[in-house]
């Protein structure tokens, strides 16, 4: 049913509204418009080290000011809030412990040296990098001895082995991933903070998002998102990722290339109309 129709555009505030995020948001907001669903809002704001002052503020700005409505949001308000994930530490905490007492997931004691070692062998023995898994059958006393050392903990959660995950893209059709092919991935890093992938797979099936619209640059973390939902066992949302905007040598975009106007501010201090801007983004396909 369209009421059930639920997508959201979820910047990070490190930087300003650059065009390829526009793009993504602006098709979100028309999906939903067409279906006759919601627009959601969503600031993902855990890597405080990379946020900038002001960023939040300016890429809702420049979303408004493209035409770009929002039904729920920081600024809105809505049923499903917080809508900053800075604010919602204490549901992440409550599913990762979840995860954790049924051994889908475990503490990894490996400091950056360890680890950086154990790629190094991998990589020396033509082997694909990814975390050997040791940490996982530490026992208690182990664990007890590492912490008395002063380590502190990540949370990965446990891959399953020998499984293949397949979903159809709305853009792509049928795409499929091995599960042998990744590591036990990071959930949780070792200063409480959640990962990405972890943090973005929660917020979505408790904010009910129906459908994950996003840039071709995102399908690799679609899998590792899947496998939570599966742990949890909640229904994933339908996913579509659509080809980047690319400059005329066939590249993808660089935010240092400064030879390209890529922020919506820009424009507007060229003075060009935000419905012009609108209709060229909606053109690029």
């Amino acid at each position: 049913m369209s009421s059930d129709i639920r997508v959201r555009y979820a910047p990070s505030p490190t930087g300003h509204l650059h065009i390829g995020n526009a793009r993504t948001a602006l098709f979100n907001y028309l999906y939903a418009r067409n279906k006759g669903g919601k627009f959601i809002i969503r600031i993902e704001d855990t890597d405080q080290k990379r946020n900038i002052e002001g960023g939040e503020e300016s890429q809702l700005k420049y979303l408004k000011w493209l035409g770009i409505e929002w039904d729920e949001g920081v600024d809105v308000g809505g049923e499903y809030g917080p809508y900053r994930q800075s604010e919602r530490n204490d549901l992440y905490q409550e599913l990762y412990q979840e995860l954790l007492d049924k051994g889908l997931a475990y503490k990894c004691y490996c400091t950056e040296e360890e680890l950086e070692a154990e790629r190094e062998g991998q990589v020396e023995r033509n082997e694909t990098p990814k975390y050997s898994g040791k940490c996982k059958h530490l026992t208690e006393e182990e664990q007890a001895e590492l912490v008395a050392e002063g380590r502190k903990p990540s949370i990965r959660f446990a891959v399953p082995a020998g499984e293949v995950l397949t979903f159809k893209d709305m853009v792509k059709d049928d795409v499929s991933f091995e599960t042998d092919g990744f590591g036990d991935f990071v959930i949780v890093k070792k200063d409480g903070v959640p990962t990405y992938n972890f943090a973005v797979a929660v917020d979505d099936h408790l904010m009910k998002i129906s459908h994950v619209l996003r840039g071709d640059d995102h399908i690799s973390n679609t899998p590792k998102q899947m496998m939570i939902y599966e742990a949890f066992g909640w229904e994933p949302p339908v996913f579509g990722h659509m080809t980047l905007i690319v400059n005329e040598s066939r590249k993808k975009l660089s935010k240092r290339d400064e030879s390209i106007i890529q922020f919506i501010e820009q424009y507007e201090e060229l003075g060009y109309l935000p419905e012009a801007l609108f209709n060229f983004i909606t053109l690029l396909g």
